[in-house]
């Protein structure tokens, strides 16, 4: 929907847009009820929305953000193999499915 959003607006010239933000591992009142400290791994929200605001700036459609866990390069190794979870009519989220894990792991260590 965001992406239909965000090419209707360009082709209808409007001064405003639409951005696909991916969160990653970030720490929000909501986690916080399960979670009292604040684990290393995670983001503030107001790390996320810094980076937010920077890639939409530079007009990023897509934004991928970050944790202090995963890197980008490891979050784009996981958007190519969930894109081939669509075009090989795997299962969702495959990488973690037993019969996918071996095949993920070696997709992840490819350069």
């Amino acid at each position: 929907m965001t992406e239909m959003l965000a090419h209707d607006l360009r082709e209808a010239g409007a001064s405003i847009s639409a951005h696909l933000f991916v969160q990653g591992f970030t720490y929000t009142g909501m986690i916080q009820r399960f979670m009292p400290e604040k684990p290393d791994s995670a983001w503030t929200s107001e790390q996320a929305v810094e980076y937010l605001v920077r890639r939409m700036s530079v007009g990023d459609f897509y934004i991928l953000c970050p944790d202090n866990d995963v890197s980008a390069e490891r979050d784009v190794k996981r958007v190519e193999w969930a894109l081939g979870d669509i075009t090989n009519n795997r299962p969702a989220l495959s990488r973690w499915h037993p019969e996918f894990l071996d095949a993920f792991a070696q997709h992840e260590a490819s350069g």
